[in-house]
């Protein structure tokens, strides 16, 4: 009993006297967890326990096991283990300490946990603000001169000659560029964020010059933007492509950043996504100041209209750099999804019904939806405004179809993220050139299934995306500059080199992995042997993992205002707590199916947990899960492209808890 006691005291004494060491073997959210929602971390570490550690006073004020969760992780190679702390939900400072020996990093316990993450990422976009000066009380050291107020000159290709006033706008990346394609997605993203859930991005104090102006400081920053893309608008309603140099400037400040920049032709998917934006800006800012919203609207039906009279993509074949340039192309050679965003748009504005028409005979073509967005994939935006349409004249068969595809879509990402070491919904394969973006662009598609149908899971996998994108990921690294302790410092991104501050601009999300290896700095540093989620590093000179841009920070906006404050409402407003009260076995989605299907159940306890498939004789057909589970929500994906049609049954048994469900199989 003396042994005992004294190895008790001496494990505590010894937990007593740690301070967070940054070992690479523990994967924590650096910016923390919400009280009430599911708190995993991840280690590598093969030990079979672990402890929160309060960080001033060194306490152990919980301990809980860990559980197998993944071997030989194909996107990492690595073999993982995962903790719950979901039922402790004291605020504080913590840090996870293995019994192995390894730590984490330090993170809070708080409501307000994203309140940094998401003010810093938008106020990101203040930072890449051009054509003003960036001033000291709203830069910091980060401030600098008014840049590039010789916006800009035609370029030959466009047919003209001159100059035109494209002053204004954001900085696209790392460059000095502006792009009107890519602000599209930008720009309709944060407005969708706002449309959507006003009350949680209605903040106006985030120190920008028009904070405490009465009015959201995220509308305040959009519409610095759209200011600059009404100026990019034709008198024939076409809007011009972008306003670069054309060559990428050397890593210089932009107010040293002198030549001339020229304006490139007109695109009609450049216009597709203005109509689009400028619509629903005028929704928005209706009831803000009148005058800028009858602007947008007179603009956004000038762009329908150019659109209207040029059917098919404008230039030929899409937009293509001319000779002599090589900034961003962006190039796209199906404007179809930009036409489809711009018509929902103007409908949900106006109400007519030639913008319905449109979209109605539009909408299904290629699927509706298989994928998340980029700026070359709007049509989401497309879909989900007319998903949420207030207009009477709106098809509630349309809406049903939409609904219906979202969640098929949904249980697709729970399968990927359920085979995925980390827990997010890309597959290998799905690393490449800015797909930090795209893991949040998924997150926020789980949202808007999340809220369509209630089912805590959604959410809970959504969260789980910024989760890895904040530090629970195998670089145990935030990909966010200025949050975490282990964090971007050597951005791709021209001021962040050249300010002579330590320190790069905070509040810029950086692309990630890339296992392509697009750029001379991981050809050098990697191979096509390296798993695909290790193909990053944090290099000023590899622009395909480690550059930033506006479109990226877009989701993580998104994302992070909608968990700020821990307030997640379903659509029945009831508050979401991730650790379940009960055991529940859903019904399998889809139902009937071929080839496959999501089984989602819930645990209240953590319990050995298992789900095995049946054929109406009694036959075990499969065993779909088999281990230990910690409580929480699941899903996993049954693939049956090697059985007949017919009735099967799933069995979920945890601990003493069995339920039973059956499902069909039609081929």
């Amino acid at each position: 009993m003396n042994k005992l006691i004294f190895s008790l005291f001496y494990l505590y004494f010894y937990l007593l006297q740690l301070s967070p060491f940054a070992g690479a073997q523990v994967f924590v959210n650096q910016a923390g967890y919400l009280p009430d929602l599911q708190k995993i971390f991840y280690t590598s570490s093969a030990a079979d326990s672990f402890y929160l550690v309060e960080t001033s006073s060194g306490q152990i004020v919980f301990r809980g096991e860990l559980y197998f969760s993944v071997s030989d992780d194909p996107a990492t190679n690595l073999t993982l283990y995962a903790g719950d702390f979901s039922s402790f939900t004291s605020n504080g400072n913590y840090f996870i300490k293995i019994n192995g020996g390894d730590s984490s990093y330090s993170f809070q316990i708080s409501p307000t946990v994203y309140d940094d993450v998401y003010k810093k990422s938008l106020k990101g976009y203040y930072f890449q603000r051009c054509g003003i000066s960036l001033l000291q009380p709203y830069a910091g050291v980060y401030y600098h001169s008014a840049c590039h107020p010789g916006d800009g000159f035609y370029h030959s290709s466009t047919g003209q000659s001159g100059f035109r006033l494209t002053t204004g706008g954001w900085h696209d990346a790392g460059d000095y560029g502006k792009y009107v394609v890519n602000s599209g997605i930008t720009v309709g993203t944060l407005l969708q964020a706002f449309e959507s859930y006003p009350e949680k991005f209605n903040q106006d104090n985030l120190n920008i010059p028009e904070s405490g102006n009465g009015i959201p400081d995220l509308l305040d920053e959009v519409r610095y933007e759209i200011e600059w893309l009404l100026k990019m608008q034709n008198e024939n309603g076409g809007v011009y492509f972008k306003v670069t140099k054309e060559q990428f400037e050397p890593f210089i400040m932009p107010q040293n950043d002198s030549g001339i920049r020229y304006i490139y032709t007109l695109s009609s998917t450049a216009t597709g996504d203005f109509a689009a934006i400028m619509s629903k800006a005028a929704r928005i800012y209706q009831t803000i100041d009148t005058s800028f919203s009858n602007r947008c609207l007179n603009a956004a039906v000038l762009a329908w209209n150019f659109l209207i009279n040029n059917p098919t993509i404008v230039p030929v074949g899409g937009f293509k750099n001319p000779t002599g340039t090589a900034t961003g192309e962006y190039g796209d050679t199906n404007d179809s999804d930009e036409r489809l965003w711009a018509a929902s748009e103007l409908f949900e504005t106006t109400g007519l019904s030639d913008y319905s028409t449109y979209f109605i005979s539009n909408f299904a073509t290629g699927g509706i939806i298989s994928s998340s967005m980029s700026w070359s994939r709007v049509k989401n935006l497309a879909l989900l405004t007319y998903l949420n349409s207030l207009q009477s004249g709106a098809s509630q068969t349309v809406k049903n179809q939409i609904k219906n595809s979202l969640i098929s879509y949904a249980n697709t990402l729970i399968g990927r993220s359920s085979t995925n070491g980390f827990g997010i919904a890309i597959n290998p394969g799905e690393y490449y050139w800015g797909c930090n973006s795209d893991v949040l662009n998924k997150a926020l598609m789980l949202i808007y299934a999340y809220e369509q149908t209630n089912n805590n899971l959604y959410v809970q996998t959504a969260h789980t995306q910024i989760n890895y994108i904040l530090g629970t990921n195998a670089h145990n690294f935030s990909f966010l500059t200025g949050v975490g302790s282990n964090s971007v410092m050597h951005p791709h991104h021209r001021p962040s080199v050249a300010d002579g501050v330590v320190n790069p601009v905070p509040g810029l999300l950086a692309g990630g992995p890339d296992q392509y290896l697009d750029d001379p700095v991981l050809q050098a540093h990697f191979s096509g042997n390296t798993p695909p989620a290790l193909c990053y590093i944090d290099d000023v000179g590899s622009y395909a993992s480690n550059e930033i841009a506006i479109n990226w920070n877009a989701p993580l906006v998104f994302v992070s205002g909608y968990f700020n404050g821990g307030s997640v409402n379903s659509a029945d407003d009831q508050g979401v707590n991730f650790v379940p009260d009960r055991f529940d076995l859903k019904q399998n989605f889809p139902n009937p199916f071929n080839p496959s299907t999501t089984i989602t159940w819930q645990a209240a306890v953590s319990s050995w947990q298992t789900i095995k498939v049946y054929d109406v004789l009694g036959n075990e057909v499969t065993k779909l899960v088999d281990e230990f589970r910690n409580a929480g929500s699941y899903a996993v994906n049954f693939n049956a492209s090697q059985l007949a049609s017919g009735i099967y049954f799933y069995i979920l048994q945890a601990g003493d808890f069995v339920q039973t469900k059956k499902m069909s199989l039609i081929k």
